[in-house]
């Protein structure tokens, strides 16, 4: 370091107070916000924004921007701005990154990046991130539209995440695309991380006065707003998809007043070109739809929860027209015999196929041949009804109903080992079972296959035979452990 720049950091040192660049605050009125403030934070702080971006990629301690000559109000937007146009710096604390300035002047001399993971693990969560994303657009490719581009990654982000809030990381692009689970910002940051993939161009918007965030998509030369949060309510069954909030105009948006975009404007101070008016998609097919949608060679496939009625569902093909596949004629109904007014068949596509529910089955479709093949069938010792279906990476996984459909399960049932064929995982006839002692009961494995091991965790109180036969001796309790095909099953005994 050159003698002018020591006494020059000695003098800042002495005129610089730290602060923090508050994420959620705004000097600016409750409205709905894009993020970037448009051209303007681009075409005065561009320069800036790509310095920023490049430390954090570098995961540096702190970065010194004195010569850009910024202020404080400055920062705030600029920092937005980068986190908001980088969904892919997951690992950086954009609620809170201190930065020191000049007393007297107010100009920003560095930041300190605050790191949600440990730095040196940084790596190794950024090839988790780069491989989990490169899974959720496989199959799309540079042939299909910008429509259909934005129509299956949102389909995909909601059939496979759930509403999750703890810690820092549920704010992250990171959990929703490799854990499943996040915030609304999560789920923003994810959408425009994927949609950059594929090449359509997004932005995020806040809703600072009710504390939400969605999206802005570009089609077309127009832009609309997507809300994929919106899109998978709670409480969260497999395959459940809406598409209420999917390519909106600015006064479709308003209209929904459903407490998360009341107050929302246009922000045209900054650029009158993010005004969403375009009514194309208003009417299309899809806005009705709360199954996941698919597309397989030209063709969507989704579920029509109510067709023909209330309570029956159909799987549709949609290509120009529309063709009906199967009709499921289940009704499903609670414990009080009132029958759902939408039936809750869900489906997912793994390796060109078709997977959906009926109301105790899995069922495969297959486009290629139009054949339909039972891959399971609840036993009837099983309570509840299957009420949604999806997949995950390579594990399918099913949401069970109780009686009176007030609670949901999700269990994970299929594993897909190889291309052509799903294997339904082993379950145990009993996870739980309460018997009095010196008495005895078989312990039986559905599906699989191959070889059964069982073991007793306290053979005192409870033992069992090579056969799954358990005897119990005393007061107690203990666990019975089941293995096949390398899965572990426990059913927990207590003895009375």
């Amino acid at each position: 370091m050159s003698l002018v720049k020591k006494l020059i950091s000695v003098i800042l040192t002495a005129v610089i107070i730290v602060s923090a660049v508050p994420f959620a605050a705004s000097a600016q009125s409750s409205t709905g916000r894009i993020y970037p403030f448009i051209s303007e934070v681009d075409d005065y702080f561009g320069e800036l924004k790509d310095y920023i971006a490049e430390g954090l990629r570098a995961r540096k301690k702190t970065m010194d921007i004195t010569d850009f000559n910024i202020s404080q109000d400055d920062i705030i937007y600029v920092i937005r701005s980068v986190m908001f146009d980088n969904p892919d710096i997951f690992y950086v604390d954009s609620a809170y990154i201190p930065y020191k300035y000049e007393k007297e002047t107010g100009r920003v001399a560095t930041i300190t990046p605050q790191y949600i993971f440990k730095r040196s693990k940084i790596p190794s969560y950024i090839k988790k991130f780069n491989s989990a994303s490169k899974k959720l657009i496989k199959g799309i490719d540079s042939s299909w539209s910008d429509y259909k581009k934005a129509l299956v990654i949102h389909d995909r982000i909601a059939a496979n995440c759930r509403y999750y809030s703890k810690g820092l990381k549920s704010y992250t692009a990171y959990n929703i695309i490799v854990a499943h689970k996040g915030l609304c910002e999560g789920y923003s940051r994810a959408y425009c991380h994927l949609l950059s993939l594929v090449g359509v161009d997004s932005k995020t918007i806040n809703n600072e006065a009710q504390g939400h965030c969605w999206n802005m998509v570009k089609l077309g030369g127009y832009w609309y707003h997507v809300d994929v949060t919106a899109d998978d309510p709670m409480p969260d069954t497999c395959g459940y998809v809406r598409h209420k909030f999917f390519l909106l105009t600015d006064s479709g948006l308003r209209s929904a007043d459903d407490g998360i975009h009341n107050g929302y404007k246009s922000d045209i101070t900054y650029d009158s070109d993010y005004i969403c008016n375009s009514s194309k998609y208003n009417g299309y097919f899809f806005r009705n739809i709360t199954s996941q949608i698919v597309y397989i060679n030209g063709s969507f496939y989704y579920m029509n929860n109510k067709y023909n009625g209330k309570y029956n569902s159909a799987l549709i093909k949609r290509n120009g027209s529309k063709k009906v596949l199967k009709v499921i004629k289940d009704v499903w109904k609670n414990s009080y015999g009132n029958s759902m007014n939408k039936s809750p068949c869900k489906l997912f596509e793994y390796n060109g196929k078709i997977y959906f529910n009926t109301k105790r089955k899995i069922i495969r479709y297959n486009p290629e041949t139009g054949g339909f093949k039972r891959i399971f069938n609840m036993p009837s010792f099983i309570n509840g009804d299957l009420v949604g279906v999806t997949c995950q990476g390579t594990s399918a996984y099913v949401s069970k109903a109780n009686a009176n459909h007030t609670k949901y399960s999700k269990v994970k049932l299929m594993k897909f080992y190889s291309k052509s064929k799903p294997t339904v995982l082993p379950f145990l006839k009993y996870t739980k079972k309460t018997v009095s002692k010196k008495s005895s009961f078989k312990l039986k494995v559905y599906y699989g296959s191959g070889k059964i091991t069982y073991k007793s965790s306290n053979s005192k109180i409870a033992r069992v035979s090579s056969k799954g036969r358990v005897k119990t001796l005393k007061k107690g309790s203990c666990t019975i452990t089941a293995v096949r095909n390398n899965t572990k099953l426990k059913c927990k005994i207590k003895v009375v």
